[in-house]
């Protein structure tokens, strides 16, 4: 089942949470690898090994130490998120890989983490940020709503998805706030672009 998305604009004014005593707030440093594997596994986001994490996270075209937001207690990381770009959509900037581990959930911890990568992506100049998410993900839903990221329609079956959350959250603003994406128009085939070379533009659009 395909992964729902949404997107927050306008990143001007984010609010400042501060951060619990004897928690820090800092980006990547080398050797966070297995820290980081724990925490997307406990999360269930996928990566769950120092290999997967070096494959799908360090090595990814975007990827840079600032990217990469973590929080710690007592010199252990305990929570992550990423400050994204995916190749396919270069003019937005996307929340990826949020993750607490279970012992250290309830003091908001996500809450900032969002906002530090909210504000990477506002200091490198864009004006969106989307993210994708799943169903069952109650807790990150409420978060991500409460932030200001609107629902978006990319799949006709998501409506009936969201009608589920709202009823399920009790949030019937979900629907009122969901946007629709524009479809980008079809790049012409071989065929199509050669016979209106050739002149045959009525042939070619029909």
């Amino acid at each position: 089942m395909p992964q729902l998305k949404m997107e927050k604009h306008g990143l001007d004014g984010l609010p400042v949470v501060p951060l619990p005593e004897g928690y820090t707030l800092r980006h990547f440093q080398p050797g966070d690898e297995e820290a980081l594997a724990r925490i997307y596994g406990e999360s269930e986001l996928g990566s769950s090994t120092v290999e997967a994490v070096r494959r799908n996270v360090l090595t990814h075209p975007c990827f840079k130490p600032e990217r990469i937001q973590v929080i710690e207690f007592q010199g252990q990381p305990v929570g992550t998120a990423a400050a994204w770009i995916e190749h396919t959509e270069p003019d937005v900037g996307y929340l990826h890989m949020v993750g607490v581990l279970s012992e250290h959930r309830g003091k908001r911890l996500g809450r900032i983490l969002t906002l530090a990568a909210l504000q990477y992506t506002r200091e490198e100049g864009f004006d969106v940020q989307r993210l994708v998410t799943d169903d069952w993900r109650d807790s990150a839903l409420r978060l991500y709503l409460d932030l200001g990221y609107d629902p978006i329609l990319v799949n006709p079956t998501f409506r009936v998805r969201w009608e589920a959350i709202a009823r399920r959250l009790n949030r019937p603003d979900i629907m009122e706030r969901m946007r629709v994406l524009p479809v980008p128009p079809a790049r012409p085939g071989l065929l199509t672009r050669l016979l209106r070379l050739l002149g045959f533009a009525r042939v070619a659009s029909s």
